[in-house]
């Protein structure tokens, strides 16, 4: 998780988590504050698995495209860690400075945590002065120095400074105060369900309370819906989102996940149940979702409905303003809302600053972090006190700087300008390499019609008169003397577009049964083969009369154009002839 520390008008924050790199950028706008860009960057899988970073490399580069993708420039950032190895305690100390109570946090830290004090870096913040006669109320925080290395060699290994390591629990609490400025005596918890593990805090009047690491998330959700719906894992992602695809109900979501939605609200009323022991408060106000699985059907409602009290998701861009065209719609809104609650906390540091602000960065960065501001806040006017002498020693070394400032100006862009001009020659090869291939698609193509052209030519007289003879012998396969026929050919010439065919026939209405078969020959479905005229026009028939005088067959002649159109998706195919 990182955010911009710069001039204070503008701020960056990034939020890592198992499943995602979120990214929002905000800027100070008049007495307000802007959302001015963002990027969400899915992590491939086995990057990061419950909070332990196990693909660095695959984790540095989704960084680095979660930048890039939102336009951000930002190189200053601080960045935040949770997860087992971080602890936050409400401790009671004696009454003292807070240069003294720095002085003493480490010997009163060994009292309260679980790990050596050497091996974590330490910051706390005074909460009550005077929690009790002679004492105060103080917040401890430790963090695993290996943690916190390992963080801050991933956030520089993107190219980007870390300035100062957060909290999670800290940033939400920051996004809660801006979004929503509770009263001091309203007791709010925060439920952040993430892909590993679901971050629970209480806090009161700003101030948190009670917090906790549940040690499940979205992907139990995903298991779940994936086993009892049978669907695929995109699918049981956009579910766990709330859009449910056509098929599948409100119902059926809430039948899959019944069992780990308990589970989670089981966990929920053990951390109540322990929060409510320490004597903190009697009551919780209502409760606030975030996370990818916030806006899953039926959550809010299972846990309003299990521990009795208000249940929403939680508005983190309340009090934040949308920059021109940024998000298309609510639905939109919503969506982004449920994922960048860290990301905005963590953004809104340096734009907002409270009494929550930690820093525990190791003693040693810290220390050379000072120096280095104290050596920049020196003032420039004692250098008009030196004797002349010195001053000519001053103005050499200027110049000499700014010449070779302008020597390194002048390399980098010399290798800008080649590093160009190698793209350039790239991008002309390639265009010349499109158009050869376009040429030769195009010589292709030509080849290809000759070819269908000169397998049509020859294949066009094999298919008409395959058609002819469907035409005569609809109903059987032998030959027509062996059939016994109604209808015979004696006489048939095909040259180009034009068929001329005599026949003999028994019946007249054999001869129109014949013509309607030809007219409604389609090999392509759409163009008829066989151009006739007007029904019965076109035929030259005379009838044959036995010795008593009767009529026994007719002979007929007529001419049939043939369109080759219609032969045209038979190249290359006899379709089932």
């Amino acid at each position: 998780m990182l955010i911009f520390s710069g001039s204070g008008k503008s701020s960056v924050g990034l939020d890592i988590g198992s499943h995602s790199v979120k990214v929002v950028e905000l800027i100070r706008s008049g007495k307000g504050i802007k959302l001015s860009k963002y990027a969400i960057v899915e992590l491939p899988p086995d990057t990061v698995v419950d909070g332990e970073v196990i693909n660095r490399d695959h984790l540095v580069e989704s960084i680095k495209d979660a930048l890039t993708k939102s336009g951000i420039k930002t190189r200053t950032v601080n960045s935040a860690v949770s997860g087992r190895s971080v602890i936050v305690r409400r401790i009671p100390m004696e009454k003292m400075t807070e240069a003294q109570a720095r002085q003493a946090i480490h010997w009163e830290a060994e009292q309260h945590i679980p790990f050596r004090v050497d091996e974590v870096s330490i910051d706390f913040k005074i909460l009550n002065e005077e929690s009790a006669p002679g004492q105060m109320e103080v917040l401890l925080v430790a963090a695993k120095k290996e943690i916190i290395h390992l963080h801050r060699s991933v956030v520089q290994g993107a190219g980007i400074k870390s300035s100062s390591v957060d909290l999670e629990q800290f940033a939400l609490l920051r996004a809660y105060e801006n979004a929503y400025h509770p009263a001091d005596d309203e007791c709010v918890t925060i439920l952040n369900v993430g892909s590993d593990n679901t971050n629970l805090v209480i806090t009161r009047g700003g101030v948190p309370s009670f917090n906790r690491d549940l040690a499940m998330g979205g992907g139990r959700f995903i298991e779940a819906i994936l086993r009892s719906l049978g669907v695929d894992y995109p699918t049981a992602e956009a579910i766990l989102k709330g859009n449910l695809p056509e098929g599948v109900s409100e119902a059926d979501v809430k039948s899959a996940v019944s069992s780990v939605m308990e589970e989670l609200s089981t966990s929920v009323r053990r951390s109540f149940i322990s929060f409510q022991a320490s004597g903190e408060s009697s009551r919780i106000d209502k409760m606030l979702l975030s996370g990818g699985c916030s806006l899953m059907v039926g959550l809010a409602e299972t846990l309003s409905d299990h521990h009795g009290l208000p249940v929403e998701v939680f508005d983190v861009l309340g009090n934040i303003q949308l920059d021109g065209e940024l998000l298309a719609d609510e639905v939109a809104r919503h969506s982004l809302e449920a994922v960048i609650a860290v990301a905005v906390g963590l953004a809104l540091k340096p734009l907002e600053p409270g009494s929550l602000d930690i820093d525990i960065l190791p003693v040693e960065e810290k220390t050379r972090k000072s120096r280095k501001s104290a050596a920049g806040a020196s003032p420039l006017f004692s250098v008009f006190s030196w004797a002349p002498l010195g001053l000519i020693i001053v103005g050499v070394i200027v110049l000499f700087i700014h010449y070779g400032g302008l020597t390194d100006t002048k390399a980098e862009l010399d290798s800008e300008i080649s590093r160009r001009n190698t793209e350039i020659a790239s991008m002309q090869q390639q265009v010349l390499r499109q158009q050869e291939l376009d040429a030769l698609e195009t010589q292709l193509n030509e080849k290809r019609a000759a070819v269908n052209a000169l397998s049509l030519r020859q294949k066009s007289t094999v298919y008409v008169l395959e058609y002819l003879v469907r035409a005569l012998y609809p109903e059987q396969a032998e030959f027509a003397e062996e059939a016994g026929k109604t209808i015979y050919l004696t006489d048939l010439s095909l040259g180009g577009s034009n068929l001329h065919i005599s026949g003999i026939a028994r019946t007249w209405g054999d001869i129109v049964a014949f013509q309607t078969r030809l007219e409604e020959t389609m090999p392509d479905g759409v163009n008829p083969l066989f151009l006739m005229e007007d029904f019965g026009q076109n035929y030259n028939v005379a009838p044959v009369f036995d010795a008593g005088g009767n009529e026994t067959r007719y002979q007929f002649s007529t001419d049939i154009g043939v369109n080759q159109m219609s032969l045209e998706p038979l190249v290359g195919d006899y379709a089932g002839i």
